[in-house]
Protein backbone atom coordinates (compact mmCIF):
# COMPACT_ATOMS: atom_id res chain seq x y z
CA UNK A 1 0.00 0.00 0.00
CA UNK A 2 0.84 3.61 -0.47
CA UNK A 3 2.50 5.63 2.85
CA UNK A 4 0.08 8.35 1.61
CA UNK A 5 -3.85 8.19 1.50
CA UNK A 6 -4.93 9.20 -1.99
CA UNK A 7 -6.56 12.61 -1.10
CA UNK A 8 -3.30 13.62 0.29
CA UNK A 9 -1.70 12.61 -3.26
CA UNK A 10 -4.18 14.03 -5.52
CA UNK A 11 -4.05 17.32 -3.35
CA UNK A 12 0.02 17.59 -4.50
CA UNK A 13 -1.20 16.81 -8.21
CA UNK A 14 -3.08 20.18 -8.09
CA UNK A 15 -0.05 22.09 -6.49
CA UNK A 16 -1.31 21.79 -2.70
CA UNK A 17 0.12 20.19 0.41
CA UNK A 18 -0.89 18.23 2.80
CA UNK A 19 -1.61 21.46 5.27
CA UNK A 20 -3.40 23.44 3.07
CA UNK A 21 -0.57 25.73 1.42
CA UNK A 22 0.50 26.08 -2.63
CA UNK A 23 3.32 23.54 -3.06
CA UNK A 24 6.73 25.61 -4.97
CA UNK A 25 5.89 23.92 -7.98
CA UNK A 26 3.43 21.45 -9.66
CA UNK A 27 4.99 17.86 -9.94
CA UNK A 28 5.09 16.87 -13.34
CA UNK A 29 3.45 13.81 -14.36
CA UNK A 30 5.05 10.68 -15.58
CA UNK A 31 4.71 11.17 -19.27
CA UNK A 32 5.36 14.88 -19.83
CA UNK A 33 6.82 14.39 -23.13
CA UNK A 34 2.93 15.49 -24.02
CA UNK A 35 1.22 13.42 -25.78
CA UNK A 36 0.36 13.51 -28.53
CA UNK A 37 3.46 14.73 -30.18
CA UNK A 38 2.36 17.58 -32.93
CA UNK A 39 5.00 17.42 -34.71
CA UNK A 40 4.48 14.41 -35.90
CA UNK A 41 1.29 15.49 -37.57
CA UNK A 42 3.15 18.68 -38.98
CA UNK A 43 5.33 16.27 -40.91
CA UNK A 44 2.27 14.07 -41.87
CA UNK A 45 0.94 17.50 -43.07
CA UNK A 46 4.20 18.38 -44.73
CA UNK A 47 3.51 14.95 -47.32
CA UNK A 48 0.69 15.87 -48.78
CA UNK A 49 2.30 19.57 -49.89
CA UNK A 50 3.02 20.19 -53.36
CA UNK A 51 7.00 19.79 -53.85
CA UNK A 52 7.67 23.83 -54.20
CA UNK A 53 5.83 23.98 -50.58
CA UNK A 54 7.61 21.00 -48.90
CA UNK A 55 10.98 20.44 -50.02
CA UNK A 56 12.03 17.79 -47.88
CA UNK A 57 9.22 15.27 -47.65
CA UNK A 58 11.76 12.28 -47.76
CA UNK A 59 13.07 13.69 -44.63
CA UNK A 60 9.71 14.38 -43.12
CA UNK A 61 8.99 10.78 -43.99
CA UNK A 62 12.29 9.35 -42.61
CA UNK A 63 11.15 11.34 -39.15
CA UNK A 64 7.93 10.27 -38.93
CA UNK A 65 9.04 6.36 -39.53
CA UNK A 66 11.74 6.86 -37.04
CA UNK A 67 9.04 7.90 -34.07
CA UNK A 68 6.68 5.11 -35.48
CA UNK A 69 9.44 2.67 -34.82
CA UNK A 70 10.50 4.10 -31.61
CA UNK A 71 6.86 4.08 -29.81
CA UNK A 72 5.60 1.54 -31.33
CA UNK A 73 3.41 3.55 -33.70
CA UNK A 74 0.96 0.32 -35.34
CA UNK A 75 -2.32 2.29 -35.78
CA UNK A 76 -0.94 5.66 -36.88
CA UNK A 77 1.75 3.70 -39.68
CA UNK A 78 -1.81 1.47 -40.98
CA UNK A 79 -3.06 5.03 -41.37
CA UNK A 80 -0.98 6.27 -42.87
CA UNK A 81 -0.62 3.80 -45.11
CA UNK A 82 -4.02 3.92 -46.12
CA UNK A 83 -4.67 7.81 -46.29
CA UNK A 84 -1.04 8.35 -48.15
CA UNK A 85 -0.91 5.06 -50.10
CA UNK A 86 2.44 4.08 -48.78
CA UNK A 87 3.16 0.40 -49.33
CA UNK A 88 2.40 -2.04 -46.00
CA UNK A 89 5.56 -3.67 -44.74
CA UNK A 90 4.73 -6.53 -43.34
CA UNK A 91 7.76 -7.53 -41.13
CA UNK A 92 7.21 -3.76 -39.61
CA UNK A 93 3.76 -4.45 -38.67
CA UNK A 94 4.45 -7.95 -37.22
CA UNK A 95 7.00 -6.41 -35.22
CA UNK A 96 5.08 -3.71 -33.98
CA UNK A 97 1.77 -6.01 -33.04
CA UNK A 98 4.20 -7.94 -30.66
CA UNK A 99 5.82 -4.99 -28.94
CA UNK A 100 2.14 -3.78 -28.79
CA UNK A 101 1.02 -6.63 -27.19
CA UNK A 102 3.51 -7.18 -24.93
CA UNK A 103 3.64 -3.44 -23.49
CA UNK A 104 -0.79 -3.42 -22.97
CA UNK A 105 -0.10 -6.81 -21.09
CA UNK A 106 2.29 -5.00 -19.06
CA UNK A 107 0.15 -1.97 -18.38
CA UNK A 108 -2.97 -4.87 -17.87
CA UNK A 109 -1.12 -6.23 -15.55
CA UNK A 110 -0.18 -3.28 -13.39
CA UNK A 111 -3.71 -2.31 -12.94
CA UNK A 112 -4.70 -5.33 -11.83
CA UNK A 113 -2.42 -5.82 -8.92
CA UNK A 114 -2.79 -2.11 -7.85
CA UNK A 115 -6.64 -3.33 -8.07
CA UNK A 116 -5.78 -6.24 -5.51
CA UNK A 117 -2.72 -4.85 -3.72
CA UNK A 118 -2.68 -0.84 -3.79
CA UNK A 119 -4.92 2.27 -3.73
CA UNK A 120 -7.12 3.87 -5.99
CA UNK A 121 -4.44 6.67 -6.72
CA UNK A 122 -2.33 3.64 -7.88
CA UNK A 123 -5.01 2.27 -9.80
CA UNK A 124 -5.89 5.90 -11.82
CA UNK A 125 -1.76 5.80 -12.28
CA UNK A 126 -2.32 3.18 -14.44
CA UNK A 127 -5.38 3.48 -16.00
CA UNK A 128 -3.58 6.69 -17.04
CA UNK A 129 -0.47 4.85 -18.19
CA UNK A 130 -2.79 2.89 -20.47
CA UNK A 131 -4.56 5.76 -22.12
CA UNK A 132 -1.71 7.55 -22.79
CA UNK A 133 0.33 3.97 -23.98
CA UNK A 134 -2.88 4.05 -26.55
CA UNK A 135 -2.63 7.69 -27.40
CA UNK A 136 1.01 7.52 -27.92
CA UNK A 137 0.44 4.99 -30.87
CA UNK A 138 -2.04 6.55 -32.62
CA UNK A 139 -5.29 4.34 -31.51
CA UNK A 140 -7.34 7.50 -31.24
CA UNK A 141 -10.66 5.67 -30.28
CA UNK A 142 -9.25 3.38 -27.46
CA UNK A 143 -7.16 6.32 -26.11
CA UNK A 144 -10.36 8.35 -26.07
CA UNK A 145 -12.14 5.91 -24.00
CA UNK A 146 -9.13 4.62 -21.71
CA UNK A 147 -8.75 8.85 -20.79
CA UNK A 148 -12.47 8.94 -19.78
CA UNK A 149 -11.87 5.60 -17.26
CA UNK A 150 -8.32 7.40 -15.86
CA UNK A 151 -10.78 10.50 -15.91
CA UNK A 152 -13.56 9.03 -14.03
CA UNK A 153 -10.78 7.62 -11.44
CA UNK A 154 -9.53 10.92 -10.91
CA UNK A 155 -10.40 13.29 -7.63
CA UNK A 156 -8.23 16.35 -8.20
CA UNK A 157 -9.13 19.64 -10.33
CA UNK A 158 -5.55 19.87 -11.92
CA UNK A 159 -5.06 16.33 -12.89
CA UNK A 160 -8.80 15.90 -14.40
CA UNK A 161 -7.86 19.19 -16.14
CA UNK A 162 -4.75 17.78 -17.71
CA UNK A 163 -6.39 14.60 -19.25
CA UNK A 164 -9.12 16.78 -20.96
CA UNK A 165 -5.98 19.09 -22.60
CA UNK A 166 -4.89 15.99 -23.57
CA UNK A 167 -8.15 15.13 -25.47
CA UNK A 168 -8.00 18.60 -26.79
CA UNK A 169 -4.14 17.90 -28.36
CA UNK A 170 -5.89 14.68 -29.50
CA UNK A 171 -8.22 16.63 -30.98
CA UNK A 172 -6.19 18.72 -32.75
CA UNK A 173 -3.71 16.29 -33.55
CA UNK A 174 -6.48 14.36 -36.06
CA UNK A 175 -7.97 17.52 -36.77
CA UNK A 176 -11.36 16.20 -35.34
CA UNK A 177 -12.71 19.66 -34.37
CA UNK A 178 -16.30 17.60 -32.91
CA UNK A 179 -13.87 16.15 -30.43
CA UNK A 180 -12.09 19.40 -30.07
CA UNK A 181 -14.48 21.51 -29.75
CA UNK A 182 -16.50 19.38 -26.79
CA UNK A 183 -13.13 19.10 -24.75
CA UNK A 184 -12.44 23.20 -24.53
CA UNK A 185 -15.82 23.26 -23.53
CA UNK A 186 -15.34 20.44 -20.74
CA UNK A 187 -11.81 22.58 -19.32
CA UNK A 188 -13.63 25.74 -19.29
CA UNK A 189 -16.79 23.51 -16.80
CA UNK A 190 -13.35 22.09 -14.60
CA UNK A 191 -11.76 25.38 -14.31
CA UNK A 192 -14.94 27.04 -13.05
CA UNK A 193 -14.26 24.52 -9.99
CA UNK A 194 -10.69 25.39 -9.89
CA UNK A 195 -7.56 25.51 -11.61
CA UNK A 196 -4.07 27.20 -11.74
CA UNK A 197 -2.77 29.97 -13.99
CA UNK A 198 -0.90 27.70 -16.41
CA UNK A 199 -3.79 25.14 -17.35
CA UNK A 200 -5.52 28.44 -17.72
CA UNK A 201 -3.63 29.94 -20.20
CA UNK A 202 -3.02 26.35 -22.04
CA UNK A 203 -6.64 26.70 -22.73
CA UNK A 204 -6.48 29.82 -24.09
CA UNK A 205 -3.39 28.57 -26.86
CA UNK A 206 -5.74 25.39 -27.10
CA UNK A 207 -8.95 27.28 -27.53
CA UNK A 208 -7.49 29.66 -29.96
CA UNK A 209 -6.17 27.60 -32.23
CA UNK A 210 -9.28 25.87 -32.42
CA UNK A 211 -10.91 28.70 -33.53
CA UNK A 212 -8.50 29.44 -35.93
CA UNK A 213 -9.23 26.44 -37.58
CA UNK A 214 -12.88 27.11 -38.07
CA UNK A 215 -11.93 30.59 -39.16
CA UNK A 216 -13.13 32.28 -36.12
CA UNK A 217 -9.93 34.49 -36.88
CA UNK A 218 -11.05 37.47 -34.81
CA UNK A 219 -11.91 35.40 -31.81
CA UNK A 220 -8.41 33.38 -32.28
CA UNK A 221 -6.68 36.80 -32.08
CA UNK A 222 -8.48 38.19 -28.60
CA UNK A 223 -7.58 35.25 -27.14
CA UNK A 224 -3.96 34.89 -28.27
CA UNK A 225 -3.06 38.28 -27.60
CA UNK A 226 -3.74 37.51 -23.98
CA UNK A 227 -1.78 34.70 -23.78
CA UNK A 228 1.63 36.50 -25.22
CA UNK A 229 3.00 37.53 -22.24
CA UNK A 230 2.38 33.86 -20.47
CA UNK A 231 2.81 31.76 -22.67
CA UNK A 232 3.77 28.24 -22.14
CA UNK A 233 1.88 25.89 -24.71
CA UNK A 234 5.22 24.66 -25.99
CA UNK A 235 3.72 21.26 -26.01
CA UNK A 236 1.74 22.18 -29.08
CA UNK A 237 3.23 25.14 -31.01
CA UNK A 238 6.89 26.62 -30.80
CA UNK A 239 6.48 30.31 -29.72
CA UNK A 240 7.70 31.82 -32.26
CA UNK A 241 5.07 29.89 -34.88
CA UNK A 242 2.64 31.25 -31.78
CA UNK A 243 3.52 34.93 -32.78
CA UNK A 244 3.54 34.22 -36.16
CA UNK A 245 -0.35 33.60 -35.69
CA UNK A 246 -1.15 36.59 -33.42
CA UNK A 247 0.42 38.97 -36.34
CA UNK A 248 -1.82 37.09 -39.14
CA UNK A 249 -4.44 36.95 -37.88
CA UNK A 250 -4.61 40.15 -35.74
CA UNK A 251 -3.42 42.11 -38.91
CA UNK A 252 -6.71 40.64 -40.42
CA UNK A 253 -9.25 41.36 -37.86
CA UNK A 254 -8.70 43.75 -35.18
CA UNK A 255 -8.11 47.62 -36.02
CA UNK A 256 -4.83 49.92 -35.72
CA UNK A 257 -5.24 50.97 -31.94
CA UNK A 258 -5.45 47.10 -30.88
CA UNK A 259 -1.89 46.67 -33.83
CA UNK A 260 -0.17 49.48 -32.26
CA UNK A 261 -0.93 48.62 -28.74
CA UNK A 262 -0.72 44.88 -28.15
CA UNK A 263 1.34 43.97 -31.60
CA UNK A 264 3.35 46.49 -33.10
CA UNK A 265 5.01 47.43 -29.71
CA UNK A 266 4.56 44.36 -27.95
CA UNK A 267 8.34 43.18 -26.28
CA UNK A 268 7.09 39.76 -26.93
CA UNK A 269 6.45 40.23 -30.85
CA UNK A 270 9.63 42.04 -31.29
CA UNK A 271 11.74 39.52 -29.30
CA UNK A 272 10.24 37.23 -32.34
CA UNK A 273 10.32 39.41 -35.24
CA UNK A 274 13.93 40.77 -34.37
CA UNK A 275 15.00 37.38 -35.96
CA UNK A 276 12.29 36.68 -38.82
CA UNK A 277 12.57 39.85 -40.45
CA UNK A 278 10.06 39.24 -43.46
CA UNK A 279 7.23 38.89 -40.80
CA UNK A 280 8.61 42.10 -39.24
CA UNK A 281 8.82 43.62 -42.73
CA UNK A 282 5.04 42.40 -43.63
CA UNK A 283 3.90 43.94 -39.95
CA UNK A 284 5.36 47.31 -40.04
CA UNK A 285 5.08 47.73 -43.72
CA UNK A 286 1.09 47.54 -42.64
CA UNK A 287 1.19 49.68 -40.39
CA UNK A 288 2.90 52.27 -41.50
CA UNK A 289 1.87 52.65 -45.10
CA UNK A 290 4.31 51.11 -47.06
CA UNK A 291 2.34 48.97 -49.28
CA UNK A 292 5.12 48.16 -52.43
CA UNK A 293 6.88 46.26 -49.44
CA UNK A 294 3.43 45.07 -48.04
CA UNK A 295 2.63 43.25 -51.47
CA UNK A 296 6.10 41.95 -51.73
CA UNK A 297 6.06 40.17 -47.76
CA UNK A 298 3.14 38.81 -48.69
CA UNK A 299 4.18 36.76 -51.06
CA UNK A 300 6.91 34.69 -48.32
CA UNK A 301 4.12 34.82 -45.99
CA UNK A 302 1.45 33.83 -48.19
CA UNK A 303 4.18 30.38 -49.23
CA UNK A 304 3.87 30.15 -44.89
CA UNK A 305 0.16 29.89 -44.43
CA UNK A 306 -0.18 27.91 -47.52
CA UNK A 307 2.31 25.17 -46.07
CA UNK A 308 0.84 25.61 -42.60
CA UNK A 309 -1.37 22.62 -40.86
CA UNK A 310 -3.98 24.40 -39.23
CA UNK A 311 -4.35 27.75 -41.76
CA UNK A 312 -4.08 26.11 -45.30
CA UNK A 313 -7.59 25.50 -45.90
CA UNK A 314 -8.08 29.22 -45.06
CA UNK A 315 -4.95 31.03 -47.00
CA UNK A 316 -7.12 32.53 -50.04
CA UNK A 317 -9.53 33.90 -47.34
CA UNK A 318 -6.40 35.47 -45.09
CA UNK A 319 -4.02 36.49 -48.24
CA UNK A 320 -7.77 38.16 -49.69
CA UNK A 321 -8.86 39.94 -46.85
CA UNK A 322 -4.94 40.81 -45.87
CA UNK A 323 -4.89 42.77 -49.22
CA UNK A 324 -8.35 44.39 -48.47
CA UNK A 325 -7.14 45.26 -45.20
CA UNK A 326 -3.98 47.22 -47.04
CA UNK A 327 -6.54 48.95 -49.78
CA UNK A 328 -9.39 50.16 -47.37
CA UNK A 329 -6.36 51.55 -44.92
CA UNK A 330 -4.68 53.22 -48.13
CA UNK A 331 -8.00 54.67 -48.96
CA UNK A 332 -9.52 55.88 -45.87
CA UNK A 333 -7.86 59.36 -45.68
CA UNK A 334 -8.77 60.22 -49.38
CA UNK A 335 -12.04 61.22 -50.85
CA UNK A 336 -10.85 60.33 -54.38
CA UNK A 337 -7.38 58.94 -55.79
CA UNK A 338 -6.57 57.94 -58.90
CA UNK A 339 -6.22 54.91 -60.04
CA UNK A 340 -2.71 54.96 -61.25
CA UNK A 341 -1.79 56.88 -57.88
CA UNK A 342 -2.48 53.59 -55.93
CA UNK A 343 -1.38 50.59 -58.30
CA UNK A 344 1.64 52.96 -58.01
CA UNK A 345 1.91 52.74 -53.89
CA UNK A 346 1.17 49.07 -53.89
CA UNK A 347 3.78 48.66 -56.79
CA UNK A 348 1.04 46.77 -58.85
CA UNK A 349 -0.24 47.40 -62.61
CA UNK A 350 -3.54 49.72 -63.09
CA UNK A 351 -5.61 47.34 -64.79
CA UNK A 352 -4.75 44.78 -61.48
CA UNK A 353 -5.60 47.06 -59.07
CA UNK A 354 -8.61 47.86 -60.94
CA UNK A 355 -10.21 44.56 -61.11
CA UNK A 356 -9.16 44.29 -57.32
CA UNK A 357 -10.93 47.31 -56.12
CA UNK A 358 -14.16 46.44 -58.13
CA UNK A 359 -13.93 43.16 -56.93
CA UNK A 360 -14.06 44.12 -53.16
CA UNK A 361 -16.43 47.02 -54.15
CA UNK A 362 -18.96 44.57 -55.65
CA UNK A 363 -19.23 42.32 -52.21
CA UNK A 364 -19.53 45.51 -50.34
CA UNK A 365 -16.53 45.22 -49.08
CA UNK A 366 -14.85 48.49 -50.13
CA UNK A 367 -17.41 51.38 -49.92
CA UNK A 368 -15.86 53.57 -52.59
CA UNK A 369 -17.10 53.28 -56.66
CA UNK A 370 -14.97 53.41 -59.70
CA UNK A 371 -15.17 56.40 -62.54
CA UNK A 372 -13.75 54.18 -65.37
CA UNK A 373 -13.93 57.21 -68.03
CA UNK A 374 -11.11 59.29 -65.31
CA UNK A 375 -9.46 56.26 -64.10
CA UNK A 376 -10.83 57.83 -60.55
CA UNK A 377 -11.78 55.43 -57.16
CA UNK A 378 -13.80 57.97 -55.19
CA UNK A 379 -14.98 57.12 -51.93
CA UNK A 380 -18.47 56.93 -50.89
CA UNK A 381 -18.29 56.24 -46.95
CA UNK A 382 -21.98 56.71 -45.43
CA UNK A 383 -22.31 59.30 -42.85
CA UNK A 384 -22.27 57.66 -39.40
CA UNK A 385 -24.82 59.61 -37.84
CA UNK A 386 -27.07 58.98 -40.77
CA UNK A 387 -26.96 54.89 -40.44
CA UNK A 388 -27.24 55.24 -37.13
CA UNK A 389 -30.66 57.08 -37.90
CA UNK A 390 -30.96 54.50 -40.34
CA UNK A 391 -30.64 51.82 -38.54
CA UNK A 392 -32.87 53.16 -35.52
CA UNK A 393 -35.69 54.17 -37.75
CA UNK A 394 -36.07 50.66 -39.09
CA UNK A 395 -35.60 48.90 -35.42
CA UNK A 396 -38.38 51.20 -34.60
CA UNK A 397 -40.29 49.68 -37.35
CA UNK A 398 -39.88 46.03 -36.62
CA UNK A 399 -40.52 46.96 -32.97
CA UNK A 400 -43.90 48.82 -34.32
CA UNK A 401 -44.98 45.05 -36.29
CA UNK A 402 -44.03 43.19 -32.68
CA UNK A 403 -46.12 45.13 -30.88
CA UNK A 404 -48.87 45.13 -33.49
CA UNK A 405 -49.41 41.27 -33.79
CA UNK A 406 -48.70 41.36 -29.85
CA UNK A 407 -51.98 43.24 -29.67
CA UNK A 408 -53.86 41.12 -32.30
CA UNK A 409 -53.20 38.31 -29.88
CA UNK A 410 -54.21 39.98 -27.02
CA UNK A 411 -57.72 41.13 -28.26
CA UNK A 412 -58.55 37.67 -29.41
Amino acid sequence: MSSRPADEREDEDMGIDATGGETTSRPVPPTEKYLPENEIADWRFELTLPDALAPNKEEAKAKIMMKIRADGMLPYYTHLCESLGWPVDQSLVESLRKANEDELKGLEDKIKDAEENLGDTEVRDGLLEKAHFYCRIGDKEAAIEAYQVAYDKTVGAGSRLDIILTLVRLGIFTHDLSLTKKNVQRAKDELEKGGDWERRNKLKVYEGVMLMMIRSFKEAAELFLSAVATFTATELLSFERFIQYTVVLSMVALGRPVLREKVVHAPEVLQVTQGDHDLRDFLNSFYQGDYKKFMEKLIPITDRIRSDRYLHLHYRYLVRNLRLRAYAQFLEPYKSVTLGAMASAFGVSPDFMENEVAGFIATGKLSCKIDKVGRIIESNRPDARNALYLQTIKQGDALLNRIQKLSRVIDM
